[in-house]
């Protein structure tokens, strides 16, 4: 036990030596900067161990606010660019995060065996295939959520791959997806959610923040069977919906006339 546990600290600082975000953060809450929080810090998570169900990490591939309780991410954010995607990699084991706090419960890729639900990433792997590093923190658990393998692998995933698309025309991808609702928990450790959202904003190269001409792609998409043959466009929304659903408020630093026409926005062209 005293060999395992030292393994896991070791692991644990090299990874905050890695990433910059330390694995028992005990100082006062902060709002760090981020390239991945493009659209700021929609449920105000913090990097604070008493705050466990919305409770931020700062990774180098991507930010998170994770719920202990639910034992799946709140909503992760990233940013995909050309450089970033390549051919495709040796798939890593998937393992529990280093980066939370000892006493948060432990989630492993067995906590999903037999449960007839996939092991959901949230930021694709193929999204980091350009860096092994950072594709490795995609299997990490606190990216994974239960997705049916009808929602993970159809719908979700051809979304997915338009987003990559996107990115290798040359275009900087962020995306911000989360999940909601409760269908039951597998092991009593990890809730299913009933839905999985994601918001998707296509910009020139460069570009760092949203204005009037951001190309904006929001879904909400229900964690169910029998939705294989839908396409991902069926499921498209506003950001202001997934915000009354969640809770959560988008581009809160913006200025309210501009986010006003971001979250209320429903682009059909350019899907293709």
């Amino acid at each position: 036990m005293a060999i395992a546990a030292a393994g896991c600290e070791r692991i644990r600082d090299s990874f905050a030596e890695r990433t910059g975000s330390p694995a028992t953060p005990s100082s006062p809450p902060v709002q760090p900067q981020s390239i991945h929080l493009f659209f700021g810090n929609p449920s105000n998570a913090v990097q604070d161990e008493n705050t466990p169900d919305n409770f931020l990490i700062i990774g180098e591939g991507s930010a998170i606010s994770y719920s202990d309780t639910n034992g799946t991410p709140n909503w992760i954010s990233w940013r995909t660019v050309k450089s970033d995607l390549g051919p495709s990699l040796r798939r890593p084991d998937f393992r529990p995060d280093p980066r939370l706090p000892e006493w948060y419960k432990r989630i492993v890729s067995t906590d999903y065996s037999g449960s007839g639900y996939d092991r959901g990433h949230m930021v694709p792997s193929a999204d980091r295939f350009g860096d092994v590093r950072l594709n490795e923190e995609t299997f990490i658990m606190t990216n994974i959520v239960p997705q049916t393998p009808a929602l993970n692998q159809y719908p979700w995933e051809k979304l997915e791959s338009y987003a990559r698309g996107q990115a290798r025309r040359g275009f900087d991808v962020y995306q911000i997806a989360g999940v909601y609702g409760n269908k039951g928990i597998l092991r009593n450790k990890v809730v299913v959610p009933s839905n999985c959202w994601k918001i998707i904003a296509v910009l020139p190269r460069g570009t760092t923040e949203a204005n009037r001409r951001t190309r904006i792609i929001a879904v909400d998409m229900p964690n169910e069977d029998n939705i294989e043959s839908q396409p991902w466009e069926r499921f498209r929304t506003t950001i202001r919906q997934v915000e009354e659903r969640t809770g959560y408020d988008f581009f809160s630093s913006l200025p309210r006339e501009l986010q006003d026409e971001l979250e209320t926005r429903f682009e059909i062209s350019n899907a293709n």
